[in-house]
């Protein structure tokens, strides 16, 4: 599949409104980059979740818009693998475009398991650490409450262009949840 560039030229106007691009247009480049420094060629077929058009861009000059990833984050190996996907995939974003790249984890805690509270600043230290070895811009958030839910939230205050989790496949329970909740594309690990 050949991708083609909407814009001729950059556009420096501050006031400008980008076309809705598909889902294919913005998350591909980024897998490419992604496949391309991990040496393989498989990546886009076993990522790629749920794919979501973003709507256009209004008021501001497509280079200044920040390009913000979210990652659902619990500590756990497979989030930690997202994590380290959402990180190498920013990096990657950082030295092809000129945005800003802004990593966002976010831990969701069960309201009827409030002993997982205590346990909340050990794991977003957890994702700090994992994200200082990429020197890369995080933030943090902590919520309480069902955990799609809580990620799509997020992902819609802060205008996602995708959700990192730590799941194989389209199947996943969290997905499935995903799937009628999410405005933004959802990428997961690769088997």
């Amino acid at each position: 599949m050949q991708l083609k560039s909407h814009l001729s030229a950059p556009s420096r106007q501050s006031h400008s409104i980008a076309p809705q691009v598909s889902p294919e247009a913005t998350i591909k480049p980024m897998i490419m980059r992604l496949e391309a420094a991990l040496g393989r060629r498989d990546l886009a077929k076993k990522i790629v979740l749920l794919l979501r058009p973003k709507p256009p861009i209004a008021g501001l000059n497509i280079d200044e818009k920040t390009i913000n990833f979210v990652v659902g984050y619990s500590g756990s190996a497979h989030s930690q693998a997202a994590l380290d996907l959402a990180l190498c995939v920013a990096h990657q974003t950082r030295l092809a475009k000129p945005n800003p790249v802004q990593v966002h984890v976010v831990y969701v805690v069960d309201k009827t398991r409030p002993k997982t509270i205590a346990n909340a600043d050990r794991i977003l230290w957890q994702a700090r650490c994992l994200a200082s070895e990429w020197r890369g811009s995080l933030n943090a958030h902590l919520r309480v409450g069902q955990v799609a839910t809580e990620l799509s939230q997020v992902a819609k205050e802060i205008e996602a262009e995708v959700l990192l989790v730590g799941c194989h496949t389209a199947k996943h329970r969290l997905v499935q949840q995903l799937d009628t909740q999410t405005p933004c594309s959802v990428l997961g690990l690769p088997k």
